[in-house]
């Protein structure tokens, strides 16, 4: 509304102007060679300059006062300002499996997804080292005391129920030495199977019957870093022969240990 009046004020100044020069023609004066076209033309001049100054206001106000438009905000900020720095925030990676057996059983859960259930009873380290002290070059027996034992890794024990069956099942995870191959427990069983994984890995798999029509299946793999994964099931309540029956046959089978083994949830 200011600006429209601003261009009236400065149309009727204009024309004031141009009326009080008229009034001072002496009237005898002859009449103009110039055709009317061209005094009109050369009188739009100082109303087109005068409404081009009045424009320039109004659109320099424009430019100045920013809108309510969020794209107009942006673009003066953006012209205006140094851009802040770039911050990138990072997860920390999950814990190992063999953390803990709390974890291990975590990890476990869910790794098998879908597959079956199961109860932990039992948690423990994964593994004993002991460290013997390096004995004379003469192989004679030494008389230094060995290094304290130290436990590593975790282990869990429990029942294992999948498509109905329940047994017992043993699991472990525990760093050992780069380059240990696996072994079955029982290797000069005609089931024990030895092979080396793509990735270095090595596994090895069997299956070895019980006492009292008891049968234990059984997966151990070593990866090249020497970690350590091993997991029996059975369909006796304890994997390694103790307990009672609890059905015709494991829960699991090799290949769903291998499967469990080799999975890259852990």
């Amino acid at each position: 509304m200011t600006d429209l009046r601003a261009l009236n004020d400065a149309f009727e100044e204009l024309e004031r102007r141009a009326d009080a020069a008229t009034a001072r023609m002496p009237l005898g004066l002859p009449p103009r060679t110039r055709p009317a076209a061209s005094w009109s033309r050369t009188r739009l001049v100082p109303i087109t300059l005068a409404a081009a100054v009045v424009a320039g206001v109004a659109t320099g106000a424009v430019l100045l006062v920013p809108t309510n438009d969020p794209g107009s905000q942006t673009g003066l900020l953006a012209a205006s300002s140094t851009p802040p720095p770039v911050t990138t925030t990072s997860t920390p990676p999950p814990p190992p499996a063999h953390e803990s057996p709390e974890v291990l059983a975590e990890r476990f859960r869910a790794v098998l997804g879908d597959l079956g259930t199961f109860v932990v009873t039992e948690t423990g380290p994964g593994a004993s080292v002991m460290t013997l002290p390096a004995g004379p070059l003469t192989g004679a027996p030494t008389t230094l005391d060995p290094e304290p034992t130290k436990q590593v890794g975790s282990s869990i024990v429990g029942t294992l129920t999948a498509t109905g069956v329940t047994g017992g099942f043993d699991l472990l995870m525990y760093p050992g030495r780069a380059g240990d191959k696996a072994q079955c427990a029982l290797p000069d069983e005609p089931s024990c199977t030895v092979r080396d994984l793509p990735d270095g890995s090595t596994l090895a798999t069997g299956q070895f019957g019980l006492e009292g029509s008891g049968v234990t299946n059984e997966v151990k793999l070593i990866r090249p870093d020497g970690l350590v994964f091993g997991m029996h099931v059975s369909n006796r309540q304890s994997p390694k022969g103790s307990g009672p029956v609890l059905a015709g046959h494991p829960p699991l089978t090799v290949e769903q240990l291998v499967a469990i083994a080799t999975s890259d949830r852990w």
